[in-house]
């Protein structure tokens, strides 16, 4: 077991879940729903949203064949189910007018605001769409390759390295996020509105190419 050999396998790992988990991509779509919190609300919220993540990606890691085993799930079946939720979470998004209830009384709508967002930090805001069945079944082949038969203790080295990988891609959402109420101030509320309808159309797309690979692997299909 070299530095090198490791350094391969953070590599590979890195490149193979940056596009899926795509953190600056995904990183607009939350900013949607972290729009209108007070700054410490914000903070707080996206406090949960990297613990949530960095639990679902390791808790994969650590016990998702497990998982699987006991549910009798395959990965094409929970990429179809993640599919459809993300394209249910896309249609809210597309649908949502912004509006801002500015007639109502601040305090009241700060609350009702907080807790509507609170409720929905680890779903559907965390699964499935910071991190999804597609990031789920990467992992999985990730976990395959890194597994070196007869040699525990180097297979759960390479295991630790994927996870260094994921609580990377933790860490760069949370500078994002932290970093996204500037970069709304920037755009404007209408530059914002745009980029929000935009990012949630495209996550419409990724949930049906999501459920389209999972019922091609099902019925044995060629589809895209």
């Amino acid at each position: 077991m070299s530095l090198s050999s490791l350094l391969i396998i953070f590599s590979s790992s890195f490149m193979a879940l940056f596009p899926v988990i795509n953190p600056l991509g995904n990183g607009f779509v939350v900013n949607g729903f972290f729009t209108n919190l007070d700054p410490q609300q914000r903070k707080t919220a996206i406090q949960k949203l990297t613990f949530n993540f960095i639990m679902i990606g390791v808790g994969t890691l650590v016990i998702g064949h497990l998982f699987l085993l006991i549910f009798g799930l395959a990965i094409p079946v929970i990429q179809l189910g993640g599919g459809i939720l993300i394209c249910k979470t896309a249609m809210e998004l597309l649908g949502d007018s912004g509006s801002s209830d500015k007639g109502e009384s601040s305090q009241n709508v700060d609350s009702f605001r907080w807790k509507s967002i609170e409720q929905k930090i680890f779903y559907p805001i965390t699964f499935p769409i910071s991190i999804g069945p597609g990031s789920i079944s990467v992992i999985f082949t990730l976990m395959a390759s890194a597994s070196v038969k007869g040699k525990l203790l180097q297979t759960g080295v390479n295991y630790l390295v994927i996870a260094l990988v994921i609580v990377c891609m933790a860490a760069i959402l949370y500078v994002f996020l932290s970093q996204g109420q500037k970069i709304i101030q920037k755009l404007g509320p209408v530059g914002n509105q745009i980029i929000n309808k935009l990012v949630a159309f495209f996550t419409f797309c990724i949930g049906i190419q999501i459920s389209v690979t999972g019922i091609s692997q099902i019925f044995h299909l060629n589809i895209l």
